[in-house]
């Protein structure tokens, strides 16, 4: 009975010991985790719902990234709340690896890609190609010349944007390296797909501005002739900026194209072009003058414009700094001389919003390529609702 007794105690003391153990490895193990840095573009909390059914990895530049617009209003995170966590198949985990200023180089190089090898996506949206140097021009420099109102200038920026093939056949290249990798991503992930958005133009069109600009110019009356002698750049300067996103967006399409028909269609365009005119940044001007009059025995005048939006009325673009440059260019005055001017552009700015965000969301979830027998992107991720083409409205 003793030897019985005893034979117990050495089990409960093994077991004890194992047990503890068994905590000891637990508390290291949670400890181990709890110090594991969350991927690229997450919180701690998207981390913590790796539980969940599908994977959603979005990659590209300032636009997905959201530059200067909260997390919430950013596009993938519209796409993830709005759109994919419904009730089957997801939920879904949104895993945003996109950094302002990222170029399809720096895609490569610096993370993005290998990162969303890492995550095993299910689904994956990139928007990238317009940080490209020098493509970047077209919202860095030659924006900075709009805004100024060196209009000639600032076709002379587009125009060597636009003449730089050798920027755009190495966006091209990388795009076409970046697409390989998610195709070889495709061959252990069946249901992979993957989304590539087109960039928008935040410039007006050509030909929503002629119209405005004698209401600019002719409350002047004494600058008339030099007010509009360069203004009439404007709209030029314009057009062959449409001409440059024209063109980032047709190399974009090129690449993505023999994707498309290789994999029978697990690549999409969402061409975002079309939707955002009308919609691009606000550029509100105001021109102030004071001109004296010798031959009315020093009379001194002022002649001011009202506040005149040469850009959209319903911008999706978030607003930036006033341009206050002197308009030099208003010198001489027909009549009299002038001694006093100044301008003020309000609102013009290149990020997208809010609004844009969620209409880039909306557009990638009804997006149905003109492409025959190909069926809408949110059939293809197994969602059964009705096209719905009363979006970005």
């Amino acid at each position: 009975m003793a030897e019985g007794e005893a034979q117990m105690n050495r089990v409960r003391v093994r077991w004890a010991r194992s047990s503890g153990r068994s905590l000891v490895l637990l508390v290291i193990l949670s400890i181990l985790i709890a110090l594991i840095p969350a991927p690229i573009g997450t919180s701690s909390i998207a981390y913590a719902e790796d539980l969940c059914a599908k994977r959603y990895v979005a990659g590209g530049d300032d636009i997905p990234a959201g530059q200067d617009i909260d997390e919430e209003e950013r596009y993938p995170n519209k796409l993830r709340v709005d759109h994919l966590n419904q009730p089957a198949p997801g939920p879904w985990c949104l895993f945003n690896t996109s950094k302002n200023d990222a170029t399809t180089s720096n895609y490569i190089s610096s993370g993005q890609l290998a990162t969303t090898w890492n995550m095993r996506p299910d689904f994956i949206t990139l928007t990238i190609g317009r940080e490209n140097a020098t493509i970047v021009d077209e919202i860095d420099s030659c924006f900075k010349k709009v805004k100024d109102h060196d209009f000639t200038e600032a076709n002379v920026c587009f125009a060597m944007i636009l003449a730089n093939e050798s920027a755009f056949t190495q966006l091209k290249n990388n795009l076409v390296t970046i697409f390989q990798g998610y195709r070889l991503l495709m061959y252990g992930r069946p249901w992979l797909i993957v989304a590539v958005t087109t960039v928008p133009n935040p410039y007006a069109q050509a030909t929503d501005v002629i119209s405005k600009i004698p209401l600019l110019c002719v409350p002047l009356i004494d600058t008339i002739p030099t007010c509009t002698i360069r203004w009439v750049q404007y709209p030029i300067a314009l057009a062959v900026a449409d001409q440059v996103i024209q063109k980032l967006n047709k190399t974009i399409y090129d690449a993505y194209y023999p994707f498309f028909w290789g994999t029978q269609g697990r690549f999409q365009l969402v061409d975002v072009y079309p939707k955002f005119k009308g919609h691009c940044m606000e550029m509100k001007v105001t021109i102030k003058t004071t001109v004296e009059h010798p031959e009315q025995e020093g009379a001194v005048h002022q002649h001011d414009s009202p506040e005149v939006n040469m850009g959209c009325d319903n911008t999706w673009f978030v607003k930036g700094d006033d341009g206050t440059k002197t308009p030099q260019y208003l010198d001489p005055a027909a009549i009299g001389v002038l001694i006093n001017k100044s301008q003020t552009t309000k609102g013009m700015g290149v990020r997208v919003n809010a609004d844009g965000q969620k209409c880039i969301a909306d557009l990638i979830w009804e997006w149905d390529t003109p492409e025959p027998g190909v069926t809408p992107l949110k059939w293809k991720l197994k969602y059964p609702e009705q096209p719905n083409s009363d979006i970005c409205n």
